[in-house]
This record gives structure tokens, sequence and C-alpha cells, in this order.
């Protein structure tokens, strides 16, 4: 079970700490890769964490479909009652580059509200992590 504080931690590793901290707390990943924004990622089978390309540190978590995870307490759905928990949560989503994004959660989903299950994930980030798109940014409409 993935178990994610909201900005701070997933599984007790904080966001920025080292892959080498995330494999004493996950173990070795799958696979390893490198992005198309040169950052670092390690894939496991219902997960994947992601690296800052200049520090290094965790940056973000993307849970994959029934990957089972919490968020802040809550059990994760892999169906239309994650949006629902995600609007009660936040009165203020936002549609940005087709990711639904709730700044107060941390969290970006993506296949839920347009019902594209290939494009299903959840995105757990760092405080800051989406700012430089504020110009893209729209309010959701379900």
């Amino acid at each position: 079970m993935i178990k994610i504080n909201s900005y701070k931690d997933v599984n007790g590793l904080i966001f920025g700490s080292s892959e080498v901290d995330a494999i004493a707390v996950f173990g070795e990943p799958v696979s390893r890769n490198t992005n198309r924004e040169s950052e670092r990622e390690l894939h496991f089978s219902d997960f994947i964490l992601r690296f800052d390309a200049i520090s290094g540190g965790l940056r973000e978590i993307t849970l994959l479909p029934f990957c089972e995870g919490m968020i802040n307490g809550d059990i994760v759905f892999w169906d239309d009652r994650f949006l629902q928990w995600l609007a009660l949560h936040d009165k203020n989503l936002i549609e940005v580059l087709g990711f639904v994004l709730s700044l107060k959660v941390g969290v970006a989903i993506s296949g839920f509200h347009d019902d594209d299950e290939s494009e299903k994930a959840i995105h757990m980030f760092r405080y800051g992590d989406w700012d430089i798109f504020q110009k893209n940014m729209r309010p959701f409409n379900q």
C-alpha cells in the first residue's frame, strides 16, 4: 500500500529525498529510465518515482491504475469516486495540459475526467511543481 501525505511524503520518504533513500524504502525498481526532461525515473510494478533533473530529489510519484494507495488517510478509488473525492477536498480544481489539478491537495490526475482509460493515473507532486504552468490554468468544469 502506498501512503501519501500531500506535499510531504510517500511511505515516509520525504519529497526531495534521493534515489538511494527511495530504494531503501521501496526496494529495487523493476526498471530505471531518464525521461525527456532529463529526470531520473524509478519504475515499480504499480507506481513510478520521478527525481528532479537538477537537484536529484524526489519530485513526484505516479500511481498507475489499480495501485493500492491512500492519500491523506483516504483510500484511492480507480473510478468516478476519485474525482468526486478530489472535488470534495478542493472546490477550485484546475484544468491544465489535459490534467485536472488540485493545488490544495497536490495532485494531478489524467484519464478520470475524459474517460480515457489508457491515460488514467494519479500524480502526487512536491510543492511548486506546477507553478510554471499558471498562465495555462483554467477552472475545471465537471
